[in-house]
Formats: structure tokens, C-alpha cells, sequence
């Protein structure tokens, strides 16, 4: 046999090298199998790893499965526009006592919610516009009525008020007149409130629309209309801001109460209400609210 191995020219030196040759080419075979697919203790930590199929199923489900409630920072939009009209002494832009109450409440309400509710002041008629166009305005304080509901979303009621016909006290006779005598009157209301239409329903012809109340004051005052129809903190309030002697007005009937709400602009959502119906409620709770009913000479 060894010759024949001879006779191929093949010597047991070259034999026993080829032999080394091919072990060592298996061994780093395997070696390079086994760094592609790294064990799994060293790849995984345990704690990603499921024990068995039963067990990752009884893993509780991850907390985005279970949203948290929304923040009270997201109550109201990032941006918005907050409207309103100066009602001395309920809320106001500038002097002695200003905002006034409803002021003072608005930004405790916009402290609980996380946004600032101080207000740009508009014309009543001009502010009620702009939160039933919209986007994205608030307005208060604003009385809900059938022609604005569609067109406005009412997120809480801030109080109620009366309202009542007023006149000079001396001439307090025209407010003791018969229902037919007394709807001959010449009624002041404030433009774009309620009132008038209200007044009409009543059977009043003779009404007459101002911008604001100083010129209703002014009027009364010259004779050239004779009552005035308002509600009875904002008329009251004109008065002193204007700064007349409360007891030379007397006061009629009364034909209507009505909530006075914080409204928005169709666009904002019901769950946007329910926040900030949740902050008034915290302010009625920690007597804050109490405290806005008794500076305003409101009932509760």
C-alpha cells in the first residue's frame, strides 16, 4: 500500500497537513454558526421574555390600551379668543374695583383650567357675534335663548339674574300703569340682547336699541325714553359706575329670569364643557363661588 501512495507522489507529510487543514476548516465552520445566532440569554433580557405562551397572555395589557382622562390643560383649545361687554360692577376693563366680580370668578375658573380668562372687550351686539362665527371664542356673559342655541355651545351656567323695567323715581306712576298703558312706553334695551324681542312678545312697540348702557342712562335721564328693560346687577351697576344715586330710579315688573351662561363657539366640544363645568364645580365647593354670589348681590 505504501508503495502505491508513493507511486501517486503523495507523501504522509502532505496527507496528515490536508487532514489538519480540513478539521480546522470544520471547527471555524461551527464557530460562525453559532455567533449568527447569539444565545438567547445573552440577546434578551429575561424580563422581555414571556416564561411559556400562557404566561404572555396573562401579562396585563399595556397602559395606552386604557387612556387616563384628558388633563384639565386640555380643557380649552391652545388658542382662543376670550369676548365679552363691560357690565360695571359685574365685570369691567379698567378702574377702582376692576375686573369686578364676575371678572374675579372668570379668572379663578381660568386658574382651575389652566388658561388665562381675562377678556377683550367688544360692544354687547359685536361680542355676540364673534362667539357664534367663531372658531375658537369664548364669551361670557351671554343669556341663552331658541335663536342662539344652534349657533352657540353652552358650557356652564355662571349665575341667574331678574330682569326688570326701571324708570325716575319721579316718574314711578308710568310703572304702576294698567298692562295696556304701560306697553305704550317708550323701553330702552340694550342692542342685540334679548329684551327687545322679549318686550315684543309682550305686546311693547315703542323700543329703542342703544350700544351700551351710558347711553341708555343718558336717555333716560333727558326723557327721551321713558323705562329701561335690563337685568337688574347690570342695571344696578350702571348706576354706581355711572355715578348716580340709586334711589332716584325706581323699579316695575318683573317678566323674566334666565340663566347667564359661559358660552363658546359651535365648535367647541361637549367634553370641553364637562371640564369646565367640573372647575365651576370646584369653586362652588371650596366656597369661591359663594364669595362671587355675595360681591355681586347675586342669589344663589
Amino acid at each position: 500500500m505504501w508503495r502505491r501512495f508513493a507511486s501517486t507522489g503523495f507523501q504522509v507529510g502532505q496527507w496528515r497537513s490536508s487532514l489538519a487543514g480540513l478539521l480546522a476548516a470544520l471547527a471555524l465552520a461551527s464557530g460562525l454558526s453559532q455567533a449568527a445566532e447569539p444565545e438567547p440569554d445573552r440577546a434578551t433580557p429575561k424580563a422581555e421574555r414571556p416564561a411559556s405562551a400562557s404566561a404572555a397572555v396573562a401579562e396585563p395589557a399595556p397602559a395606552a390600551l386604557t387612556p387616563a382622562p384628558p388633563s384639565e390643560a386640555a380643557a380649552l383649545p391652545a388658542s382662543f379668543q376670550f369676548v365679552s361687554t363691560e357690565f360695571p360692577p359685574l365685570i369691567y376693563a379698567k378702574g377702582a374695583g376692576a375686573p369686578g366680580a364676575l371678572g374675579e370668578l372668570l379668572a379663578e375658573l381660568g386658574h382651575e383650567l389652566r388658561h388665562d380668562l381675562r377678556p377683550s372687550f367688544y360692544p354687547f351686539a359685536r361680542a355676540a357675534a364673534l362667539v357664534q362665527r367663531g372658531p375658537a371664542v369664548l364669551m361670557a356673559p351671554l343669556v341663552r335663548s331658541p335663536a342662539r342655541e344652534s349657533s352657540v355651545k353652552w358650557l356652564a351656567v355662571l349665575y341667574r339674574q331678574r330682569y326688570c323695567l326701571y324708570g325716575k323715581k319721579d316718574a314711578e306712576s308710568r310703572l304702576r300703569l294698567d298692562n295696556q298703558a304701560l306697553r305704550q312706553s317708550r323701553v330702552a334695551v340694550l342692542r342685540g340682547a334679548l329684551s327687545r324681542e322679549r318686550l315684543r312678545s309682550l305686546g311693547f312697540r315703542n323700543i329703542i336699541e342703544e350700544a351700551d348702557y351710558p347711553r341708555i342712562l343718558r336717555r333716560l335721564d333727558e326723557g327721551t325714553v321713558d323705562l329701561v328693560y335690563a337685568a337688574e346687577p347690570v342695571f344696578m351697576g350702571a348706576l354706581q359706575a355711572g355715578g348716580r344715586d340709586v334711589r332716584a330710579y325706581a323699579e316695575g315688573p318683573s317678566f323674566d329670569t334666565a340663566d347667564v351662561w359661559l358660552a363658546g363657539s359651535p365648535d367647541f366640544s361637549e367634553l370641553q364643557a364637562e371640564h369646565v363645568r367640573a372647575a365651576l364645580d370646584r369653586l362652588k365647593a371650596d366656597g369661591r363661588y359663594a364669595k362671587f354670589l355675595q360681591k355681586a348681590r347675586l342669589k344663589s
